[in-house]
Parts: structure tokens; C-alpha cells; sequence
């Protein structure tokens, strides 16, 4: 399933949706709501979990999953809760993460570029032994088809294409062997970030913070496609262009540390409902390349991140 948050007119508060392959959206709660009226016991039972489901994480969990189930196989395909995908705006799927890790250098032709990058400047970069990260703040997030914004005086503003992964259940300590049993689905993510303020904070030897963090500098989206449709989460190509032309083409099977291994790594922080794990960008973003200065962001841009089964994640640039 793909499933969602949407918003129609001028309205601010996101409803919970699931999003068909034939353009369409259902808002789960006005669909329970319609079902619930029939005094079904597990309709109701069902509009207790959808209720606030963005906001509570309900609809992550197992319980979640499955009263979502009940209400999309018994709703009238032609009831008043349907849309036309056209007349709805997208919204963040994961709304107020408790926290966002977003994995570093963890594709080999990224950390390559990044080896190079550094050696003009007289250092050595290892391929890492342990997964590394840094935090994206959940400020930084923003919704499908809104503009990233580049703050005024800030430049070489970059992108990175990145397969994200929504936990669905508490994970702490656990093995690899388990931990896609702890995945509710997966969006893609762009991880934008401010090179320049990066590669300061870098040389300082301090953690990537503001680079990564100015508001809308976390798109996911288009929806979260649940676990149960992506099995193995190292079968994906991904890619991502600007304004039509390709800059990121790659495969999920080339992370150096796999999707099952990070969230076992980073369960020992005690993963919760609602956290996001972002796997990493592959290589040819716009600071490895040769000319970098006419491949940032800038404004008027289109971004497009695509990943297999998941679909596209478009975003116009604006500063």
C-alpha cells in the first residue's frame, strides 16, 4: 500500500490517505468514519486507530496496518471519500518523527568522490568500518511538490537521492536477522544540504548540523509503500535529476552497509514508532564534480528523486 498525507483547499491539518496506482486518494478516516456508521464492531475499532493516525503513529504499527486493511477492502470504490489525485496536495508521509538519522557515506562511489574531494585538501577520508550518521531535524522536513528554499546568503546548495526506511515497531538492540520486521514502509528522501557550511563544520571536526537542517531541507515523500510490497530493500534502483537531466543513477544493492544492518546498528539508540532512517546517497552529487559551481541548486530548479516501486519525489527550488 501506498499511504499518505494529503490536505485539500486551504486547509493545514493533513489527513491519513492511501494513494492508488490509478491516480486516486482515499482519506482513510472519512472512509472509516462512513464504515464505522454501520455499528461494525471492527469498523470502530478501526476509526480509533485512524484517528490522529499522523500525528500518533498509529497507523505504523501492526495494528495500524491492519485497520487500514479492513477499511480499503470494504469501502465502495465510488464513496464520497475518494479524490482524484489532481485535486488533493500531498503532505509529508512521516509526520513529527522523534528523531531522523540520516546514514553517511554509505554508498563506495560516494565515499570515493568524497576521498578525492578531501585530498585537495590534504586529508584522508577511510571508507568507514561502522555506519556513520548525523541528525536531520524534523523542522526540515517538507512536502512533495513544495519548494526547497535556499536562505538568502546561503550557497552551493546540494542534493542527495536517498532510500528512507519509517519504523513501525520499537526496536532496540536488535539483530539484523529481525530488523526489517521493525520497518512500517519507505519513502524516498532528498537529503539537501549547504556545502559550504558542510565542509566548515567538517573542518572543524564537529557534526553536520545547520548544512543539513535549514527548513525544507528534507523532502520525503511521494507516500511510504509498507514493507510488505519491498521485501528486500537492497533490490532498488535509484536515481535523481534536475530540471529532466540525470546527476544520480544508481542501485540499492551497492550501500556498503545494508538497510537490515543500519537499523540494527542504530537500534541501540532505542528506535521508536515514527523514526526515520535515511540509507545514504550514492555518487555524482553536485560537490564531486569537477565543475561544481554550475550544478547546484539554484532557484527555479526542478528536483526529481525516483526510486524503484516507490515512485518519484518532486520539488521545485525556490531562493
Amino acid at each position: 500500500m501506498r499511504l499518505g498525507t494529503f490536505t485539500i483547499g486551504a486547509e493545514t491539518a493533513a489527513r491519513a490517505a492511501l494513494f492508488t496506482a490509478d491516480d486516486r486518494t482515499l482519506d482513510l478516516v472519512a472512509a472509516g468514519t462512513l464504515l464505522a456508521a454501520s455499528g461494525a464492531d471492527k469498523f470502530v475499532a478501526a476509526l480509533e486507530v485512524l484517528h490522529d493516525a499522523p500525528v500518533t503513529h498509529t497507523w505504523l504499527t501492526s495494528a495500524g496496518l491492519s485497520a487500514i486493511t479492513r477499511v480499503v477492502s470494504a469501502i465502495a470504490g465510488d464513496a464520497a471519500c475518494w479524490y482524484p489525485r489532481h485535486t488533493v496536495r500531498l503532505g509529508v508521509p512521516i509526520s513529527r518523527p522523534g528523531k531522523i538519522i540520516a546514514a553517511g557515506r554509505n554508498y563506495l562511489d560516494h565515499v570515493r568522490e568524497g576521498q578525492q574531494l578531501w585530498a585537495a585538501r590534504g586529508r584522508t577520508v577511510e571508507v568507514p568500518k561502522v555506519p556513520s550518521a548525523f541528525a536531520k531535524c524534523p523542522s526540515s522536513l517538507c512536502a512533495p511538490f513544495t519548494p526547497i528554499v535556499i536562505p538568502s546568503a546561503v550557497e552551493a546548495v546540494d542534493y542527495e537521492v536517498e532510500l528512507a526506511v519509517v519504523i513501525g515497531t520499537a526496536a532496540h538492540n536488535v539483530s539484523e536477522a529481525a530488523a526489517l520486521h521493525h520497518v512500517a514502509g519507505y519513502p524516498i528522501c532528498n537529503d539537501v544540504g549547504a556545502r559550504r557550511i558542510q565542509m566548515a563544520e567538517m573542518e572543524q571536526q564537529i557534526g553536520i548540523v545547520l548544512a543539513k537542517n535549514f527548513p525544507t531541507f528534507a523532502p520525503p515523500g511521494p507516500w511510504r509503500v509498507t514493507a510488505d510490497e519491498i521485501p528486500d530493500p537492497q533490490q532498488l534502483a535509484i536515481s535523481l535529476t534536475v530540471n529532466g537531466e540525470v546527476r544520480q543513477e544508481a542501485h540499492t544493492r551497492d550501500m556498503i552497509v545494508t538497510v537490515a544492518k543500519l537499523i540494527s546498528y542504530w537500534s541501540q539508540t532505542g528506535l521508536e514508532v515514527g523514526d526515520v532512517i535515511s540509507t545514504g546517497t550514492p555518487a555524482s552529487v553536485t560537490i564531486g564534480r569537477a565543475e561544481p559551481a554550475r550544478f547546484f541548486l539554484r532557484d527555479g530548479d526542478t528536483v526529481t528523486a525516483r526510486t524503484e516501486r516507490i515512485g518519484e519525489l518532486t520539488n521545485p527550488v525556490r531562493g
